[in-house]
């Protein structure tokens, strides 16, 4: 099994590390992003909650961070944007438009 395949089995936890690949180049469009994967050329449309999300990938952030900085700018419980967020960043994971840090802290 190739690379594409570990992705896809690659599971997030609130303690992962994710940050934007190099792979990839994005605009943001009237609130919302659009993402090229260089790679194999698909785009890809982010609505505005996506395209915040999408906004704070692109400095390492932990799965947890990204959560907390969504509930404090939008109306929602806690537990149901983690599962929304962890639902998108698996699928941008595999996209491969997002790629996962080790923890740098010992």
């Amino acid at each position: 099994m190739g690379a594409e395949y570990e992705a896809l089995d690659m599971k997030l936890s609130r303690e992962t590390i994710v940050v934007a690949a190099k792979g990839q180049v994005s605009c943001a469009l009237n609130g919302e992003a659009a993402i090229l994967n260089i790679g194999n050329g698909t785009y890809y449309g982010l609505d505005p909650v996506g395209a915040e999300i999408w906004r704070l990938v692109q400095n390492p952030q932990r799965v947890s961070e990204i959560s907390a900085a969504v509930v404090e700018l939008y109306d929602v419980q806690p537990e149901r944007c983690e599962h929304d967020i962890m639902d998108l960043l698996e699928m941008l994971l595999a996209e491969g438009l997002i790629e996962t840090w080790d923890d740098p802290t010992p």
